[in-house]
């Protein structure tokens, strides 16, 4: 996994590179860290090609005269609405903890309150590494006699429709014949019931309202009035 520290104080790098090194040998994960200290820094690498599976990001950075520097939470949201990227992770980093509605939009994974101690680092970072190998998880289907596979983080929704179930992809869309509940069997809970026959992946729910959900494509799913209660329980988990 390649991952990316973003914050203005080099103590901060010098403490995160010393967990990142004990959780190694702890874990035995291989893990390639970068060190910035600007929004701006790590944006221009990105736009020329650097990709990220995961960035921990601070939310404030000094605000210098003349050019104010981009805060974390700025730089979030252009990460997921301008460069229309939601596969990297981002772990928000501030000596504030009331940040809450403000970050849910960029879907963050985490959340650190400095001073940043090793167990909340080594607990957040665990965490994202069980879920970033189930984001590279496979869902098998067959289509027209012939076996085929599908990252589940392609699929936006799933929609039975007759004896067909229709796969709502990034991509597009297509059809194949069985039942929603088979196709998913192993990994139900990356993905959740909105209405009769309708699963949406959790991997792409951005907005939620008490009637319909967002989807990373802005499409929007109706939830429908039975599913409410048990919808809202479950996005309250994440």
């Amino acid at each position: 996994m390649r991952i990316a520290v973003i914050d203005d104080d080099k103590w901060l790098h010098n403490t995160l590179k010393q967990y990142f090194l004990q959780f190694q040998i702890a874990n035995d994960d291989d893990l390639s860290v970068d060190y910035y200290t600007s929004c701006e820094e790590i944006h221009r690498r990105m736009l020329d090609g650097t990709d990220y599976d995961l960035l921990f990001l601070d939310i404030e950075f000094p605000q210098e005269a003349g050019a104010p520097l981009m805060r974390g939470t700025d730089f979030g949201r252009l990460i997921r609405r301008r460069m229309l990227d939601y596969d990297t992770q981002i772990v928000f980093i501030s000596a504030e903890a009331s940040y809450a509605m403000e970050l849910f939009p960029v879907r963050p994974a985490g959340f650190l309150v400095k001073p940043i101690a090793y167990a909340a680092f080594a607990d957040c970072l665990k965490n994202i590494l069980d879920e970033y190998a189930k984001t590279n998880e496979f869902l098998d289907f067959t289509l027209e006699n012939t076996r085929h596979r599908i990252r589940i983080k392609e699929i936006l929704y799933l929609k039975a429709h007759g004896k067909k179930v229709e796969f709502h992809t990034r991509n597009g869309s297509f059809s194949v014949y069985g039942k929603i509940q088979d196709l998913i069997a192993g990994c139900e809970n990356q993905f959740l019931c909105t209405s009769r026959g309708e699963y949406v992946n959790l991997q792409h729910v951005m907005l939620a309202a008490p009637k319909e959900i967002r989807l990373t494509d802005d499409q929007v799913l109706h939830i429908s009035r039975g599913r409410m209660n048990a919808v809202r329980d479950r996005l309250s988990e994440l």
